[in-house]
């Protein structure tokens, strides 16, 4: 079968460089031996985009992407979504999609959010995984592995990392065919990754609204216009101020834009 073609995601570090990621809000990284494959990893990579990132990609958009993506009729990496502001790249291993300058990109131009469809596409050994983790969250960039809606962040990184740099050859060939779901089965019930985004719940495995989705999003709306401050909000909804900022910086899942939220509560 046909290899996926090599993205390279460019490393300058000039001002063209960085005006070039201005406004950038998401980086999604797919590995595929196939285009067949790429099909089945880049579409559900991008819808999550939409609930994660608030990117706004339609399921038409999506599947407009997805099929000049396959069709090779878009130079990659690419920029999609609501005013340009995410970029996508596929690759058929970690080596050739450039990882690497995919991850320094994101670090360096402060993206918030990077998405690759399994863990097994930040590297070939649980210590290649572990060291892209770790630069990543260290910059305050949150990883989403979207094959299991499985999600890294500041708050459960130590936990994932301890099983990471733990396993052995054995466990990676256990994990490349589990793929992330022995990671989350290892970790300890109180630092379980994948945990919904404030206001939204896992049902059948997929991210909705959920029962306090309004409270909120009217506590954000608030928030967005300086109306309170961010411990009397974190104090609303009974989450720490760390939360609020996250939530206030993906206003666009809760329909708000920054600054823009109205005041109804």
């Amino acid at each position: 079968m046909p290899q996926v073609d090599i993205t390279e995601f460019g490393t300058d570090d000039g001002n063209e460089a960085e005006s070039d990621t201005a406004g950038k809000a998401f980086v999604v990284v797919v590995t595929a031996e196939t285009w067949g494959e790429v099909d089945d990893s880049l579409r559900p990579a991008l819808a999550a985009t939409r609930t994660v990132a608030g990117s706004g990609l339609g399921a038409a958009e999506r599947d407009d992407i997805t099929r000049s993506v396959v069709n090779q009729e878009v130079e990659l990496p690419a920029t999609v979504g609501v005013d340009r502001q995410g970029l996508i790249g596929v690759g058929s291993s970690a080596s050739d999609v450039d990882i690497d300058s995919a991850i320094g990109y994101a670090t360096r131009s402060e993206i918030p959010h990077f998405f690759v469809n399994n863990l097994v596409t930040l590297g070939e050994s649980p210590g290649e995984i572990a060291d892209r983790v770790r630069e990543l969250v260290d910059a305050g960039v949150e990883v989403h592995v979207v094959s299991q809606g499985f999600d890294i962040t500041e708050d459960n990184a130590d936990a994932v990392l301890g099983v990471l740099d733990g396993l052995d050859t054995d466990g990676l060939e256990l994990q490349r065919r589990a793929d992330v779901r022995d990671v989350q089965r290892w970790l300890p019930d109180n630092a379980q990754a994948g945990r919904p985004p404030l206001g939204y719940e896992k049902v059948d495995g997929e991210l909705v609204p959920g029962p306090r989705f309004d409270a909120v999003r009217a506590v954000i709306s608030v928030r967005l216009n300086e109306d309170i401050p961010k411990q009397k909000a974190a104090d609303r909804l009974g989450v720490s101020p760390r939360t609020i900022t996250r939530a206030e910086e993906n206003a666009g899942r809760y329909g708000l834009d920054d600054g823009e939220g109205d005041t109804e509560e």
